[in-house]
């Protein structure tokens, strides 16, 4: 007798093939055959007739590393569909951890949304933090990465310092114990301090202990605007220097003279491709991007981590030169009117400006647009949380509609929680492709699967799930494709989406009909090296 048995429905296996009509018997956590009319009695039968049947979607890019100690299933995930989550990414991360620059990691999570429990970082290392995970009743599985601003942070500090060839080595050395110990491989945030201030010989030196373990390199680039040219060309260079496995996180053009650079972009990826360089690149369906406040501020005033940041912002030998920076990257960003702020560190502080745009706050408080800023962050300590309206639609089409970019969120798993706002990504990506957007004809349903599922899958070296096949994991998900959608948008973006009906992790069926049936099956997968 199977444990589950899912009849007549719509399978799409993962691959980019189109749908056929098929029967898929589940026992225990595997799939076990899948084939029309199988006549085996089970204990769970769900009729899937009128739903498309997919593998679990993988979550290539998250930011959960926090928000699962708060919400373990990870409700906005899981009701998406999403089995698999793939943490650590853009360089923030929560380890390495070196007690010495303790203080300055916790810190510098904190500007980033990261809040661990009450108790903090108990832990130095990912086997600790894998430990951590453990004790939690996991919704979704949990893929780690290593975060350069963590592992940089706990070697060199976070000051703006080239490390020492020791320095690099014991980098190098921290990275391979840590992949060693099961991580999926190395990510880096080039936007972010301490991980703006790593020249491209660092990244390429790390990236070569990540190709020794068949890893992934997760990069968001240093440059996403007027730099975005020079910056792909790093990632490239990078790519093909250590020969590690390279992924473009969230590919964008932002700032209106970028505009229609995403077909460009898709070019030049693919002459790399078949010069022999292995990258790739994933997206989230927005045309806004969200991230701390901070990321307006010139690189060189985060030297020293955020008490140093925060001080440079007081100072008034210094604060003239801030503000003019900030205002020319208020400007790239297409200006105060397409920043939102979405979330600070103080309630009382948020009443007054969270939902509102940063010309709105401006003159509300009678100050320039880049006065405001260093007025929040001041007040709120760096805490402050922004949805940056800079991107074209259209780009964002003609790069969701390519093959070779997977889709990741970038966003948290996390329930509804009033009072609060965030970027819809993290309620709404996966059923936005392939609902609206299938629907659009900005890509096929099958193209869609595939984005989310085998090619996330091929892309991290995973190699039990991502496809329907006898022997893989059940990981599953079963959607009506007339009625799915995403409900969550700027305005209201904790909404729940629609048309996504059975998800099961590990074989055990964690949303029926739309809705959380309890069950916790995920589990912290680790790479075997």
């Amino acid at each position: 007798m199977y444990t589950v048995l899912i009849k007549d429905g719509e399978v799409f296996d993962g691959t980019g093939r189109e749908a056929f009509r098929a029967d898929i018997a589940l026992q225990g956590d595997r799939i076990a055959a899948i084939g029309p009319e199988i006549m085996e009695p089970a204990e769970l039968v769900i009729d899937a007739g009128g739903l498309a049947v997919a593998p679990g979607f993988i979550d290539i890019h998250t930011h959960t590393d926090a928000t699962i100690f708060s919400c373990p299933l990870s409700t906005s995930k899981l009701l998406q569909g999403v089995t698999s989550e793939v943490i650590g990414n853009c360089g923030v991360g929560a380890f390495p951890v070196n007690p010495k620059y303790k203080g300055e990691l916790l810190e510098y999570l904190k500007i980033h949304g990261f809040s661990f429990p009450s108790q903090g970082i108990t832990w130095k290392d990912l086997a600790g933090y894998t430990a951590a995970l453990a004790e939690l009743a996991l919704g979704p599985n949990l893929l780690p990465l290593v975060a350069h601003g963590a592992l940089r942070g706990a070697v060199v500090g976070f000051g703006n310092q080239k490390p020492t060839a020791t320095m690099q080595a014991r980098m190098e050395q921290l990275l391979a114990a840590a992949l060693e110990q099961g991580a999926w491989g190395l990510s880096a945030g080039l936007i972010y301090p301490p991980g703006s201030f790593a020249d491209t010989e660092e990244l390429i030196g790390l990236a070569r202990v990540v190709k020794d373990y068949d890893g992934i390199f997760s990069l968001h680039i240093r440059g996403e605007s007027q730099s975005l040219r020079q910056s792909l060309e790093e990632a490239i260079r990078i790519a093909g220097e250590s020969g590690a496995r390279v992924q473009v996180s969230h590919l964008k053009a932002m700032g209106r003279p970028q505009w229609g650079m995403g077909r460009e972009c898709l070019a030049r990826l693919q002459q790399a491709r078949a010069a022999g360089i292995d990258i790739g690149a994933d997206q989230y369906p927005y045309a806004a991007s969200s991230t701390s406040l901070t990321a307006l501020v010139p690189q060189w005033a985060h030297s020293g981590g955020v008490g140093q940041l925060l001080q440079r912002l007081a100072d008034p030998e210094l604060v003239g030169r801030i503000k003019e920076e900030i205002a020319r990257e208020i400007s790239l960003r297409g200006g105060p009117e397409r920043i939102k702020i979405t979330g600070v560190a103080s309630w009382p502080t948020a009443d007054m400006v969270v939902g509102k745009t940063l010309d709105q706050i401006a003159a509300a408080w009678k100050l320039s647009p880049a006065a405001a800023v260093v007025r929040l962050l001041q007040e709120e300590k760096g805490v402050v949380n922004a949805v940056y309206f800079s991107m074209e639609e259209e780009d964002v089409k003609t790069i969701l509609a390519s093959e070779n970019v997977g889709v990741g969120s970038d966003g948290s798993g996390m329930a509804r929680e009033k009072g609060k706002t965030t970027h819809p990504r993290s309620f709404g990506t996966f059923p936005r492709v392939i609902g609206p957007c299938v629907r659009e004809g900005v890509l096929t349903l099958a193209l869609a699967v595939y984005k989310m599922t085998g090619l996330n899958a091929r892309r991290l070296g995973l190699k039990d799930r991502g496809l329907l096949r006898p022997g893989f994991a059940a990981d599953l998900t079963l959607f009506d494709p007339a009625t799915v959608c995403d409900r969550a948008d700027f305005s209201d973006p904790q909404q729940y989406p629609a048309g996504i009906e059975y998800v099961l992790v590990n074989g055990r069926l964690a949303v029926c009909r739309g809705a959380l049936t309890g069950v916790a099956a995920g589990r912290v997968l680790l790479k075997k090296p």
